[in-house]
């Protein structure tokens, strides 16, 4: 027989008000992340940087469990980029092609110096060589005589005598080369031998023994495979000349300016370009050792005049 059930209401002043939570079951434990997001921005408040704005309204609230960390977040990524962008842009060098990493021009950059030392090094071998048919037979027949000849193997100046005889021997105006300059304020005093060619109107220089004339201590890597470009012997007009000297002597200076060693006079452009290209004097010598030369023909008769009284 089914039971019958009858549905009685209920009296609400029976039932006993709910039980309140206590505050340490209400406050529930605060995730990492919230932790991490919310430590971020209570260092350093937003309102500081933008007064008035609605970013400050989620930090200034009693709760912090009233916004999101994800839109917080977002709205500190906003801040500090229009910071960057507006006033914290760091101050750039105004060159194409600044030799920085930052751009600041205090810092060098060692790609950027391997890329000018290599661009050195291409015009250095660009100048060294011979572009001329008769500039490259001239070196031929001195590369012969300096073969041939056993005064080139010895550390005097007698090989440039026997270079300059054996080219007159050929038949070129050859004559060997004496240059004296006197002391200024940056380069010291001091004299030079080398030979000379006049071919066709053009003077052509000559020296032996080229290459150590730029050894300097302690070179650096760059420095050495520069110097490898010289030659041994070197034939060319002065203008060729003068270009090679002021790429070595700069590439030198900065190899003793990077092994932290001081920068002598003679190692100058200054003073190595009087080698060769400062006055000098023309020596024609023959076969029995005869020197004939202007000056000295000039300054003889102006003894003889004194002696003689002529």
């Amino acid at each position: 027989m089914p039971l019958h059930m009858k549905i009685q209401p209920i009296d609400e002043s029976d039932v006993s008000e709910e039980v309140p939570y206590p505050e340490t079951m209400r406050q529930m434990p605060k995730s990492r992340l919230k932790r991490l997001f919310e430590r971020q921005f209570t260092n350093k408040n937003v309102s500081e940087k933008f007064t008035g704005s609605d970013v400050e309204a989620p930090l200034s609230r009693g709760n912090s469990g009233d916004f999101e960390p994800s839109s917080v977040c977002l709205a500190k990524m906003v801040l500090n980029f229009m910071e960057d962008n507006n006033g914290g842009e760091k101050q750039r060098c105004g060159r194409s092609r600044c030799n920085c990493f930052s751009g600041s021009g205090t810092e060098s950059s060692d790609d950027e110096t391997e890329c000018s030392s290599g661009e050195a090094c291409e015009i250095l071998k660009s100048l060294v060589l011979c572009k001329s048919i008769r500039v490259r037979n001239l070196l031929t027949d001195v590369t012969k005589i300096a073969e041939t000849s056993k005064n080139c193997k010895l550390k005097d100046g007698s090989c440039l005598k026997s270079v300059a005889n054996g080219l007159v021997s050929l038949g070129y105006d050859a004559a060997l080369c004496k240059s004296r300059w006197e002391k200024s304020p940056s380069c010291p005093a001091g004299e030079y031998e080398y030979v000379d060619v006049i071919m066709k109107g053009e003077r052509l220089l000559i020296d032996i023994d080229f290459k150590s004339k730029f050894e300097i201590a302690r070179a650096t890597k760059t420095y050495k495979s520069m110097l490898q470009t010289l030659p041994y012997i070197f034939v060319g007009k002065a203008d060729r000349l003068q270009k090679i000297i002021v790429l070595i002597c700069k590439a030198a200076k900065q190899s003793l300016k990077k092994k932290g060693l001081h920068v002598p006079p003679w190692r100058r452009a200054e003073y190595v370009k009087s080698k060769w290209l400062s006055s000098h004097v023309r020596v024609d010598q023959n076969s029995n050792g005869e020197v004939k030369q202007e000056s000295v023909e000039v300054i003889a008769e102006s003894v003889s005049s004194i002696v003689f009284g002529v």
